[in-house]
């Protein structure tokens, strides 16, 4: 079992802004790749894991499909050197990322339905058609290989929550509301006070 390393933002941002190369051919080291991406998505909670998030440059991701299913996601499905053949309208939804833990956004705009093909494991061509949350996560993982992560698809950053522990448990509070709270905290407090807080 070789569970790698995911890159984080923005620690990261150069690595995963890097654009991926086509798969020349599907063997042994593709295959040991596609691996270790089941192996870091299997540990990890999330519903897509692209190459570049473990710092290779492949156009190589996994897909989960069947997050709104009643039986919940299903096995990961290899999308190699997938292509985007036909997409619908845009549609607001949700969107966060293994690479940027703990922020989320329903506010982000994605394709549905979406046509696509790709290379399976075997090397072999196939072709889909995905609507709601699952062309939602194709498109995610296509934008990864691409260097692009969901932050530069949000319009309005009040739209964007940040997961923090409270005392009554995990809640969910927008970037903007954190933002005008820290800033508060530092323009209220005495300089020396913010210091000892930060150190």
């Amino acid at each position: 079992m070789a569970i790698r390393k995911i890159l984080q933002y923005p620690e990261d941002e150069k690595l995963l802004r890097q654009k991926s190369h086509a798969v020349q051919k599907v063997d042994k080291r593709i295959r040991k790749l596609v691996k270790d991406l089941k192996d870091t998505l299997e540990d990890s909670f999330g519903a897509g894991l692209a190459a570049p998030q473990i710092g290779v440059h492949q156009r190589v991701a996994l897909v989960k499909f069947g997050q709104e299913a009643e039986g919940g996601m299903r096995e990961p499905i290899t999308l190699i050197n997938p292509q985007i053949i036909s997409a619908g309208p845009d549609e607001k939804g949700f969107d966060g990322c293994l690479s940027i833990p703990g922020i989320v956004t329903w506010d982000t705009l994605r394709p549905s339905p979406l046509v696509f093909s790709a290379l399976d494991e075997r090397g072999e061509t196939f072709q889909m058609e995905v609507s709601g949350i699952d062309a939602r996560v194709v498109h995610h993982e296509i934008d990864h290989l691409d260097g692009i992560l969901f932050l530069d698809r949000i319009k309005d950053f009040n739209k964007v929550y940040r997961s923090i522990e409270t005392d009554d448990g995990e809640k969910l509070v927008s970037l903007a509301s954190l933002k005008a709270k820290i800033e508060k905290e530092i323009f209220n407090t005495p300089i020396e006070k913010v210091l000892t807080k930060t150190r």
